[in-house]
């Protein structure tokens, strides 16, 4: 493996300076977007809670939805709003 030469010349504490600035400015860059998707995780076990829930305590079986991921998000993202956006969908488009 070559060496690079530079790298010689320049003192420890400036490589690390360096380093360290580049490993925060990378984690302040992504640190917004995975927060964001830690969220919307959060979000869908919440949806999956709720669909759980109304699917346990509910027995009308025309109100049953079925537990997946995309209905999980949306009732996790709307509350219950998103689960009565879910049964109007699937009344109207039978889903």
């Amino acid at each position: 493996m070559e060496k690079i030469p530079f790298l010689d010349q320049i003192p420890f504490p400036a490589l690390s300076i360096g380093g360290l600035v580049i490993v925060v400015f990378f984690v302040m860059l992504f640190a917004k977007p995975l927060g964001k998707m830690v969220k919307l995780l959060l979000h869908a076990v919440l949806g999956f809670v709720l669909l759980f829930a109304m699917n346990l305590f509910v027995p009308v079986d025309a109100l049953h939805l079925d537990i997946n991921v995309a209905n999980c998000i949306v009732a996790g993202v709307g509350g219950v709003p998103g689960i009565i956006l879910l049964l109007i969908c699937q009344y109207f488009f039978h889903v």
